[in-house]
């Protein structure tokens, strides 16, 4: 009887405190003053996340309250309700758990003066920790750390680095077009894979020194791994949540299961390969900083506290491994991802593509051969190009919500003109999805309409010198704004341009119609594989198996 009197006492305290807890972070909230929600789910829990995409659909059909707040627990609802949650919520809430409260802001003006007071709204650690895998990085560090390492890293990203970024994503767009111009009318499935592989060369040749060529690359293994480095970059991208579970804890590491042998390969595999890069390249003769990428500046930051015993202003060998991966990861998903949904949008769309072809033309028409296309005279004119990009990162951009925490001290934060105090350590997510989708952008804030950026056209002769629209930091930020701004923003741009403009020059893309179906069917069917998108390290389409495009050339 005593034993069963234990085990009742200890089943009760368990079920009691998730109740108590949730109870306490209840009162905690309502002291700000802002609409609350409540969910039995901590959100963003590593275990949640794994069973999400199991338990998600089933979730989702209960009734009201209960279904609509469980989905709090995981990114999905960010893409999902875009600016559709103010209508009952307000521009500011508090999610409440038992594992604590969160504030989700959706207000522009409040998003953009928490981006700017970095020191009273830092980075939380608890959310970064994953990011450290490699080494302690630009992306997870704070205050003196993250200047220490923002001036070391950001100097490689100047207008010479833009020159190269320039010339490499036309050459890799060079080959990637020619893979699809040969897949004839079959056309082809692969757009996100290619445009991943686009990126990913792109990065290597302008960020890492490594250049390679688009149908071959970085797909095979090198000598002494058992996997390629774009396999080990993807697989660890791609599960991040397996990866926070393995380096949370060894136990952890033994007991998950084994369709995560993947990852517990990709994380040594990755490591190597970076180890591999920096042995190789401080075999090389020295650059001149002028003449720098990002891994040779890394490198010679860590090579100061060998040879001269310098801390501050240097790196350690981890941090170069942190910096690598950490623009690795920036550095060629997102943008692979922004191409691939233009890409889609475009096929949609074809009096759009006859739009940017129409500019592309015109500018391209000036210099010749694409050998002869100059960064420095060609990449301000395309504005098209660049308000493609805009638009496309303004409803699909990779990261629709960041996470900052209040310092150790109380906070007050401006929400639609009224101030709430905010207490110590409370996590608050600014969301992407509703800033860019707020009264700014008129009545249809959810149609994707490039020409919306272009301000002003009189005739034939202002293409390539067209006005374009600035909207304001509180209505569209994909790079984030403030002191922790994305330092590879124009590189980005500069791709994704280049790579436009070399892809629309002369070719159409349209979608490959399914048996018995219109025209008008096929472009619905692609609309739906977009809007089909949820978020993993950034957002992406579930299906892009499902978009087959075929690619012809034109006049």
């Amino acid at each position: 009887m005593g034993a069963l009197t234990v085990i009742a006492t200890v089943t009760i305290a368990l079920l009691a405190w998730p109740v108590v807890n949730t109870f306490r972070h209840y009162r905690k909230a309502q002291r700000i003053g802002l609409p609350i929600v409540i969910t039995p789910v901590v959100p963003l829990n590593p275990f949640w996340l794994v069973l999400i995409p199991l338990l998600g659909p089933l979730t989702s059909s209960l009734p009201g309250y209960l279904g609509e707040f469980l989905n709090y627990g995981s990114f999905t609802w960010y893409f999902q309700t875009k600016m559709r949650v103010l209508e009952k919520l307000g521009p500011a809430f508090v999610i409440v758990s038992p594992g604590g409260m969160q504030i989700q802001l959706c207000d522009g003006h409040a998003v953009e003066e928490i981006l700017y007071r970095s020191n009273d709204f830092p980075k939380p650690a608890s959310y970064y920790h994953a990011l450290d895998v490699f080494g302690e990085n630009l992306d997870t560090a704070n205050g003196r750390e993250w200047q220490r390492h923002r001036k070391i890293t950001t100097p490689p990203f100047n207008e010479m680095n833009s020159n190269m970024v320039w010339i490499e994503s036309l050459r890799q767009a060079k080959g990637m077009l020619r893979s699809w111009s040969h897949a004839g009318e079959a056309g082809t499935i692969e757009t996100s894979q290619d445009t991943m592989n686009l990126a990913l060369h792109v990065l290597t040749g302008a960020g890492f020194g490594r250049f390679y060529p688009f149908e071959k690359g970085v797909s095979s293994p090198a000598s002494g791994h058992t996997m390629s480095f774009k396999e080990a970059l993807h697989t660890v991208l791609n599960n991040f949540i397996g990866v926070l579970l393995l380096s949370n804890s060894k136990l952890m590491a033994k007991l998950l299961p084994k369709r995560f042998d993947a990852i517990r390969t990709a994380i040594p595999e990755f490591k190597q390969y970076l180890v591999e890069f920096v042995k190789e390249e401080r075999a090389n003769p020295q650059k001149s900083s002028e003449h720098d990428n990002l891994m040779s500046a890394l490198l010679r930051a860590s090579d100061l506290r060998e040879v001269k015993g310098e801390g501050r202003g240097t790196l350690t060998d981890d941090e170069v491994y942190g910096n690598l991966f950490i623009y690795a990861f920036a550095g060629h998903e997102s943008t692979a991802n922004i191409l691939a949904y233009a890409i889609t949008l475009l096929a949609a769309n074809l009096k759009v593509q006859d739009w940017i072809r129409e500019e592309v033309q015109a500018v391209a028409s000036e210099y010749g051969a694409v050998e002869n296309w100059k960064y420095e005279e060609m990449f301000p004119r395309l504005r098209r190009c660049l308000a493609l990009m805009f638009e496309t990162l303004r409803l699909y951009g990779p990261v629709v919500a960041f996470p900052r925490a209040v310092n150790e001290s109380y906070q007050t934060l401006t929400i639609q003109g009224k101030q709430y105090t905010i207490p110590p350590h409370t996590v608050i997510f600014g969301t992407f999805t509703a800033v860019h989708a707020s009264e700014y952008w008129g009545s249809e804030p959810y149609d994707w309409k490039p020409e919306r950026w272009i301000l002003k056209k009189e005739s034939e002769h202002d293409i390539g010198r067209e006005e374009m629209l600035q909207p304001p930091l509180s209505a569209f930020t994909p790079w984030s704004s403030g002191p922790r701004i994305c330092p590879g923003k124009k590189f980005a741009q500069v791709e994704f341009v280049a790579t436009l403009a070399l892809l629309f020059q002369h070719h159409r893309v349209k979608p490959m119609a399914e048996p018995g179906e219109s025209p008008s069917g096929s472009r619905t069917r692609l609309l739906r594989s977009v809007e089909d998108s949820d978020l993993t390290t950034t957002l992406k389409m579930n299906h892009p198996e499902k978009v087959r495009l075929c690619w012809e050339k034109v006049s």
